[in-house]
This record gives structure tokens, sequence and C-alpha cells, in this order.
């Protein structure tokens, strides 16, 4: 379980990842500074997405296509009177 956790977190930091990570700090420093509790809730939001590489960023929120080697076959019909 933690070797996949570990390999989540620590492989495929696409540039959107790395937006979402410094808007998260960015967030998170407004909130300790200022005291804004949406800045906390939105950082913990964005960092949460960020380091568990979770959420529609990217486009990710689609499902993986997998691609098919088989051949499409021919479709008979027949015909109702």
């Amino acid at each position: 379980m933690f070797s996949n956790l570990s390999e989540q977190i620590f492989t495929n930091w696409h540039p959107m990842r790395w937006v979402a990570l410094t808007f998260g700090l960015v967030l998170g420093y407004n909130w300790l500074v200022h005291n804004a509790s949406l800045s906390g809730a939105l950082s913990i939001f964005f960092l949460f997405q960020a380091v568990t590489n979770t959420g529609c960023m990217a486009g990710q929120c689609a499902p993986r296509a997998v691609a098919s080697d088989d051949q499409i076959e021919d479709v008979e019909y027949e015909e109702i009177k």
C-alpha cells in the first residue's frame, strides 16, 4: 500500500500539478499571514490535489482510453416489414 502511495506522490509531476502546488502554497501563506479562512480551505484543497494527483487538473477526470487492436466486424441488419 505504501509503495503505491509513494509512487503516486513522487511520479508524474506535470506542469498543472506544479501550478496547483504553487497556488496551494500561496493561499496557505495568505491564510497564515492574514488569517483568511477561505484561503486556508482553498489551500488545503489545492495542496491535496497536487500531492495526491487527484481531481480534474489538465483533463484527468476522464477515464483512460484503452486502445483496441480488434478489427471492427460488419454488422448484419435484418429488414423488418
